[in-house]
């Protein structure tokens, strides 16, 4: 075994760099001396020649020794240090420039697998390039390495659970498990798009920058290929002798990027360019420039119109309002006169004028309190973009592509999803949140697209891009092993969702036959459709605020009606829980009158605002009775914090019965009303809140920001707004508890009940009603049904005595997270 001898003037600084190299290696027992220091106790900056011939001594061997250096003496006194030693001895001796830290970690990984002593030089030599490559530093002569043709070759993917990533001390026990080996072995890190480099080198493992939740991939090729499979496996599984850090589950980002829609898809990249700034150019003619911006106007009109007829056509007819609203902005008549009357007194052209005014009002809207307004500046900016394409003489953006796109866009909008028909799959935006009317219509349509992304510029149109949307990672100019790795990972999700989809024809029964009903969240008439489709037994939460949200008037009381009726009608058979108007926080209303909030999510939303505009309250209430007639719905009232509330809305419904009945409208009565437990003053006041309600619903997604202080739209944040919080799970059982003691049902219909490994600890909470999106239904009955009720008691038992975060996702462990 290789020697290793480290020289520094200080004592303690060469010491203190074995010991470093000794744990990082895992290995105390490796030969390594220390050198350095003169005088008493060598405790005198310095070095002496003797000492450090002393110490190669100590740790000699026919492989060699090398050694290292901090600086001038040192060099000097080393170089001394071999003349004094025997010829054959200093011939096995090597001198080596690297930097005396990392040096001496990487040439102890190197020693640690019996590393000859110039891979040994080597690997010290290269120490730095780790910290080089992730500082931007230049270094003169280094060269990527490259992967040699693997042939056949097994695979092994991981994600990394590693608290610190994958730093010197897993990197070196990576390094050692592979040598162990003759196959070659090659890692690359799938979420940041690096490698593969080879597994036994400790700087090119660093190299990769493997950090927590990061993908990465082993490849294996050789004779003994399935064996050492088989030891990174295990090393991986048994997480390198490091506990498991829990993984963001549900924040759905990397780095900073967002999920806007999840799947994985492969195309060409297409970069929608931004429009340009219009120089303000004299003109001649006003009449004729005037006519120019009417007929770009008139010219927009009919495609936003197009586009809505087609959505409608296909059955989207809640997203084709997006064009309906897209339609009213470009239509704004105070806008477009206050464009002509410019054109008329400064002579100018109607591009800079209708720029100038649309950028206006776009920032205006960005300044708006909350999430939801400020995201409706990108159909300003959609609509701008349009009309200046038109006057510019611009022909369709999209000519001249063809086949699959992935769109690359500033901010991502619905003319640029739709223009594109059935040729785009996949979405890359650098802004845009997920309330976004173009994540909402990725969504439907069952395009993946991720958020935060921003494509170097040096990246071109026609490059082929492959996108994950739910991990949130892009790969750009994939070559060709690893696109069919992910053809095969695209139908690897093809097939999950038809696995999901024939496990959602099944009951929800566990292994000792308790029943847990499955139902959906429904937010418009074609998520009705779709739950339907996969057998929901009911809808859980149907949201009423899209009746409200895209529409530039209050919708009137046959409005509502209608709709309501055509949802009820996907469910004739099943109950339906209707939840009233939830306006306000992200969600406030265009038309609606509000006081600014400094913070809205805490101030005048859900019943709160239902209180201060009766009117509007009576009449949602009067349309779900009418609605209701003939079918099975019970209503729920959010945000719900007092009994004087609950006491407001029942005495609000009764003399909505009452009025009804006396007019002889036909409606559902009696009707059971409940409410959604989604602020901590419901769960600590749930046994009082029980005796006043029909039943509770708990909103899992706001009972977890507003018990952690944490919005769940922050990013930075995800971990504390997360339903796996002990202080949320604690709440949860705390009102299933007080239900149960009052006698009435309770349900769970926040995201959390879509997660299988959750919906176990729900159900061995007590909880048997369960509401999710449609396309989960399927992964959750088939979890319920691998499990007995007295296993899912004690895995929620264990979750409601942890005291930290990390704790319940040990629980869950390596599958738990990977549900989620």
């Amino acid at each position: 075994m290789v020697g290793l001898v480290l020289v520094s003037h200080c004592r303690a600084l060469s010491e203190a760099a074995a010991y470093l190299a000794r744990r990082v290696s895992s290995n105390r027992a490796l030969p390594i001396a220390a050198a350095g220091g003169v005088g008493e106790g060598r405790a005198e900056l310095g070095a002496d020649a003797m000492d450090i011939m002393e110490s190669i001594e100590s740790v000699y061997s026919d492989d060699g020794v090398l050694v290292l250096m901090d600086m001038g003496s040192a060099l000097l006194s080393a170089k001394t240090a071999i003349e004094f030693l025997e010829k054959e001895q200093a011939e096995c001796i090597s001198l080596c420039s690297a930097p005396l830290v990392e040096g001496a970690v990487s040439a102890a990984a190197q020693i640690s697998i019996g590393a000859s002593l110039e891979v040994v030089r080597q690997e010290a030599i290269a120490a730095l390039s780790p910290k080089q490559s992730d500082l931007g530093d230049v270094v003169a002569g280094q060269v990527e390495s490259t992967a040699e043709d693997e042939g056949a070759y097994v695979s092994y993917t991981f994600v990394s659970r590693l608290k610190n990533g994958l730093h010197a001390r897993p990197a070196s026990m990576f390094a050692s498990a592979a040598a162990s080996f003759a196959s070659v072995i090659r890692v690359r890190n799938i979420s940041r798009n690096k490698g593969p480099e080879s597994a036994r080198s400790v700087n090119k493992l660093a190299l990769l920058g493997i950090l927590l939740g990061d993908e990465v991939e082993v490849r294996i090729s050789g004779d003994d290929a399935e064996q050492a499979l088989g030891a990174i496996r295990k090393l991986v599984e048994d997480n390198f002798g490091e506990p498991p850090a829990a993984l963001k589950a549900d924040a759905n980002v990397r780095d900073k990027l967002l999920s806007l829609a999840p799947g994985i898809a492969m195309g060409r990249l297409y970069r929608e360019g931004a429009v340009a700034s219009c120089p303000k150019t004299a003109i001649s003619d006003v009449d004729a420039e005037i006519r120019r911006f009417d007929s770009a106007v008139a010219h927009v009109k009919m495609e936003l119109e197009a586009r809505e007829a087609s959505l409608v056509q296909d059955g989207h007819a809640d997203e084709a309002g997006i064009f309906n609203a897209q339609k009213l902005i470009l239509m704004d008549g105070d806008l477009i006169d206050e464009v002509k009357k410019a054109i008329s007194t400064e002579k100018a052209c109607a591009a800079y004028f209708y720029q100038q005014k649309m950028n206006k009002l776009a920032l205006e809207y960005r300044k708006l309190p909350g999430d939801y307004l400020p995201q409706r500046a990108a159909d300003i900016n959609d609509v701008s973009s349009r009309v200046l394409a038109v006057l510019a003489g611009q022909g369709g953006a999209e000519s001249g592509n063809s086949g699959d796109l992935i769109l690359a866009a500033r901010e991502a909008q619905p003319s640029m999803i739709v223009r594109f028909e059935n040729r785009i799959r996949g979405i890359l935006s650098e802004t845009g949140g997920a309330t976004s009317h173009a994540a909402i219509l990725a969504r439907t349509l069952g395009i993946p697209g991720i958020s935060g992304y921003h494509l170097d510029e040096s990246v071109e149109n026609g490059t082929l891009v492959i996108i994950d949307g739910k991990n949130c990672s892009v790969t750009i100019d994939p070559d060709a092993r690893t696109q069919a790795d992910f053809k095969k990972k695209i139908a690897g999700w093809e097939e999950k969702k038809r696995r999901d989809f024939e496990d959602s024809k099944k009951d929800a029964v566990t292994t000792d036959g308790v029943k847990i009903y499955v139902r959906a969240n429904v937010g418009e008439k074609q998520d009705a459709k779709r739950s339907a489709e996969f057998n929901a037994e009911g809808i859980g939460l149907l949201r009423t605020e899209f009746l409200f949200l895209s529409r530039p008037n209050v919708p009137d009381e046959e409005t509502q009606t209608a709709i309501l009726k055509e949802i009820l009608a996907f469910f004739r058979n099943a109950p339906v829980a209707i939840r009233t108007l939830d306006i306000g926080g992200d969600k406030p209303l265009a038309w609606l009158d509000q006081e600014k909030e400094e913070n809205p999510f805490l101030g005048v939303r859900g019943i709160r605002l239902c209180q201060r505009e009766i009117q509007l309250f009576i009449g949602q209430l009067r349309a779900i009775l009418r609605a209701g007639e003939g079918f099975t719905i019970k209503i729920m009232a959010p945000m719900i914090s007092t009994v004087e509330e609950i006491l407001f809305c029942k005495k609000t419904l009764a003399n909505v019965h009452a009025d009804l009945e006396r007019e002889g409208v036909a409606h559902a009565w009696p009707v059971p009303f409940g409410i959604m437990v989604e602020t901590p003053a419901a769960a600590i006041m749930a046994d009082k809140l029980a005796a006043a309600s029909d039943f509770f619903s708990i909103g899992s997604n706001d009972l977890s920001q507003y018990i952690m202080a944490a919005e769940r739209g922050n990013i930075a944040l995800s971990e504390l707004a997360n339903a796996r919080q002990p202080a949320v799970l604690r709440a949860i059982k705390m009102t299933a508890d007080a239900a149960r003691k009052a006698g009435i049902p309770i349900s769970v219909c926040g995201e959390m009940a879509g997660d299988p490994l959750l919906s176990q600890i729900l159900a061995g909470m007590g909880i048997t009603d369960l509401s999710m999106n449609p396309s989960a239904i399927g992964g959750v009955k088939r979890a319920i049904a691998g499990i007995s009720r007295k296993e899912a008691e004690e895995k929620a038992c264990r979750c409601l005595n942890c005291a930290t975060f990390d704790e319940v996702m040990d629980v869950f462990g390596n599958y738990g997270a990977s549900q989620s």
